[in-house]
């Protein structure tokens, strides 16, 4: 059982902490003037192919994002927050569900460019066709869809409220709150964007809409101040992660108790 603990906290901070390095140079492309074309999570993977030990880099970038992708599902599975099976803890749970998905889709987009192939291609759309091939592919994707909507919804909240302070170890600074509170709105609104395309994409036969992290930014460029605002509070979203892999409380005596369940 404390095998499993251990896999569990080693995949969250490994992948906290990919995340915040893309979120914070996704949002660093975003500000600095490239934005309109090339804010992507591929545009991030490039910008550290000229890095020093890039490849490597690359290669711990996916495999880290993956990492976070298994601890995501796993935890919606598991219930490793202890959201329930009522109507709103299946939403929640859905939510992480979608985002191990999508974080998933991350490290697929980086693995190509780890390895030198440069993938120039359009992953978020290749893995929506190939779901749209499958037997029921429209309805699998729309409710990835409804999972991105619920994720964004939660993170609103938890923005709002402040509810991820609780699970932060007591030695965390006290400007991790207010900088969680304005990457979560921040990543709410993205995530809401690209909810909105799967279901379009899913249960309306638009998969050409489909949009993925950059997408859904660059969507937001008619509205400049909105799209710094969020740009801004995406990097703030990468600083928060990076609070996570440091000050997140991953076990607990619910957890163990649903672990040990598990197994009967």
């Amino acid at each position: 059982m404390m095998d499993r603990l251990a896999r569990l906290e080693t995949f969250a901070r490994t992948g906290w902490f990919a995340r915040g390095v893309v979120y914070c140079l996704l949002a660093w492309i975003a500000l600095t003037g490239s934005a309109a074309t090339d804010a992507s999570p591929q545009a991030v993977f490039r910008s550290v192919r000229d890095m020093p030990a890039g490849t490597m880099l690359r290669v711990l970038l996916a495999i880290g994002l993956a990492l976070y992708g298994a601890y995501r599902l796993y935890g919606a599975a598991l219930d490793s927050e202890n959201k329930g099976k009522d109507a709103k803890g299946v939403a929640v749970r859905t939510g992480y569900a979608a985002s191990g998905v999508a974080h998933f889709i991350l490290a697929w987009a980086a693995l190509p460019l780890a390895i030198g192939e440069g993938a120039e291609n359009d992953r978020e759309k290749e893995a929506a066709v190939m779901l749209l091939d499958l037997p029921l592919g429209g309805v699998l994707l729309g409710v990835v869809g409804a999972g991105f909507l619920a994720a964004a919804a939660k993170q609103a909240i938890g923005a709002w409220t402040r509810e991820f302070a609780r699970d932060l170890d007591a030695g965390a600074p006290a400007w991790a709150v207010p900088v969680g509170r304005a990457g979560l709105a921040a990543r709410a609104v993205v995530f809401a964007v690209i909810g909105v395309s799967l279901v379009r994409a899913g249960w309306f036969g638009a998969a050409g809409e489909v949009k993925g992290l950059g997408d859904a930014l660059s969507a937001l460029t008619d509205n400049p101040t909105l799209y710094l605002l969020v740009a801004a509070g995406l990097f703030l979203f990468g600083i928060h992660s990076f609070v996570e892999a440091r000050w997140r409380r991953v076990r607990d005596e619910d957890m163990i108790a649903r672990i040990v369940a598990s197994r009967r």
